[in-house]
């Protein structure tokens, strides 16, 4: 996920770490707005990844 105003990591600094990123199962999610202005629906996405990769360990916030 990238914030595409985040105040506290530059856009570039975003996407150069998702460039070295070696895996072949990856996707930006860039959204507008600043570091505290993300989508309810991006932290959903987030735990269904962690989900799917770690198993159980990972539940879905309330």
């Amino acid at each position: 996920m990238l914030q595409w105003d985040d105040e506290h990591i530059p856009r570039q600094s975003g996407l150069a770490l998702f460039e070295a990123f070696a895996s072949k199962e990856k996707t930006l999610h860039a959204n507008a707005g600043r570091y505290e202005e993300l989508p309810r629906l991006e932290v959903d996405s987030v735990v269904r990844f962690f989900a799917r990769h770690l198993g159980q360990a990972v539940t879905p916030p309330v």
